[in-house]
């Protein structure tokens, strides 16, 4: 149940429950009014029967006197809405009224010559009473669920409006934020809390952004950091290729064709080696423009050279299967960071030598159920899988099966967030003979 549900509910009830008391209480009063105007009543009646009785028992002997006044108490009842009779057998001298079995009930002594002689007794039904509260009482009920009714309904408009509406666009961006989409517009002013939530929320996402991209770019320089070694030794042999022909030269040891033979040598290796400093430059650069797209082959090529020495050490062959016309919607820098990524980890995951292949394809898959088509790149490795308690935890951070020292775990994870970024999807085939990291993006039109 929603929040201005609840509030609504619990208003509701809290109101009711204060009326109806609030009507209790007032029954009780109007009842205990009634009988006070009774028992007034029946004091100023029966005091003037009282009198009048007792002069027809001075003026007339006790058996005509009880004959007269039977008929008179009679005319009296036919006057009025209260029974009046006459009790000779009652001879006590205190007056009473009290309720008896749904009637009101009063009894006053008539007294000659200081000798009680009987008793008038007057009945009034409080049945007329209890059908005029019964009335009342149901007005109020009425009055009560006309009152709730309306209490309800404007608190479930106004609790829409002020509460319900802004809780939801809260979190509609909560969801884009878990799904890393955190270019969030500006929250619309608001004096209240939830305007400071929206502010905040806002705030957050981009110190989020923020961060996720410095994480990122951290990752790359890491992962040029594995490759500093590799490419040092790549750079070691043209190095002393242009170191040796420059002493030649410098020392005329070459003249003529010689020298210019060797002057092509250290151009041809400088070339060579200006070649993989770029790559390394273009590696550790930050993302491209948003919305571009590259070719999928280019950059598998380009990252199984950038780690060749690394495989030819680990004793790994690379295969790279190209997908003609391929071209997948996110930025060659992006896409480079993922794949090179993804190829490190499967380099590691097979100290004893192995193979490691890259898949381009077009293809349809599956996502949530639904069958899309997209660039689908393949990542596959011969190394021993993966342990199931870090399959369930994969892209988490902090996640690594590898030794303290070697990993941080924050590799996969920032796959996983550029690759959601660009509203692709990643899938992990995984059992005791090799591991496939599938990575499911938009194609290029």
């Amino acid at each position: 149940m929603k929040v201005v549900a609840k509030y609504s509910l619990v208003l509701g009830c809290t109101l009711a429950a204060v009326l109806a008391t609030f009507g209790f209480v007032r029954f009780r009063h109007e009842r205990r009014e009634l009988e006070t105007d009774m028992r007034r009543d029946h004091t100023t009646i029966l005091r003037v029967l009282q009198t009048s009785v007792g002069e027809l028992w001075l003026d007339s002997a006790p058996p005509r006197a009880t004959a007269e006044t039977v008929a008179l108490l009679q005319r009296s009842t036919l006057v009025a809405s209260t029974s009046f009779e006459w009790h000779p057998e009652l001879q006590s001298s205190a007056e009473s009224q009290q309720v008896v079995e749904g009637y009101f009930v009063s009894t006053f002594p008539v007294a000659v010559h200081d000798q009680i002689v009987g008793s008038i007794v007057a009945r009034e039904s409080l049945a007329t009473v209890d059908e005029q509260l019964r009335s009342h009482a149901w007005l109020d009920f009425a009055g009560i669920v006309v009152i709730v009714l309306l209490c309800l309904i404007t608190a479930r408009l106004m609790g829409g409006w002020l509460v319900g509406r802004p809780v939801e666009q809260l979190v509609e961006q909560a969801r884009r934020i878990g799904r890393r989409d955190l270019d969030l517009a500006a929250p619309p002013p608001r004096n209240d809390e939830l305007g400071d939530l929206a502010t905040e929320l806002h705030t957050a996402a981009q110190s989020l952004a923020d961060s996720l991209d410095q994480v990122r770019h951290a990752d790359r320089l890491a992962t040029v950091g594995k490759l500093a070694a590799g490419i040092a030794h790549e750079l070691g042999t043209p190095l002393s290729i242009v170191g040796g022909h420059a002493q030649m030269i410098a020392g005329s040891e070459v003249t003529g064709d010689a020298a210019l033979a060797s002057a092509r040598a250290i151009d041809a290796e400088a070339t060579r080696m200006s070649k993989i400093v770029r790559q390394l430059l273009d590696f550790a650069r930050r993302k491209g423009p948003e919305g571009s797209s590259c070719d999928p082959n280019e950059v598998a090529r380009r990252c199984t050279s950038l780690l060749g020495v690394m495989a030819e050490r680990a004793h790994v062959t690379c295969e790279v299967r190209e997908a003609p016309t391929a071209r997948a919607l996110i930025d060659e820098d992006s896409l480079q960071q993922v794949v090179t990524n993804l190829a490190v980890n499967a380099i590691q995951s097979m100290p004893d030598g192995g193979s490691l292949a890259i898949a381009i394809s077009r293809a349809r898959a599956s996502r949530d159920g639904v069958a899309e088509p997209c660039i689908q790149i393949d990542v596959s490795d011969t190394g021993t899988g993966l342990p199931p308690e870090i399959e369930a935890h994969l892209f988490e951070p902090f996640v690594t099966t590898k030794a303290p020292g070697d990993g941080t775990g924050l590799g996969l994870a920032v796959v996983h967030g550029i690759v959601v970024d660009h509203r692709g999807w990643i899938t992990v085939a995984t059992g005791s003979t090799g591991t496939t990291f599938s990575i499911h993006l938009q194609e290029a039109t």
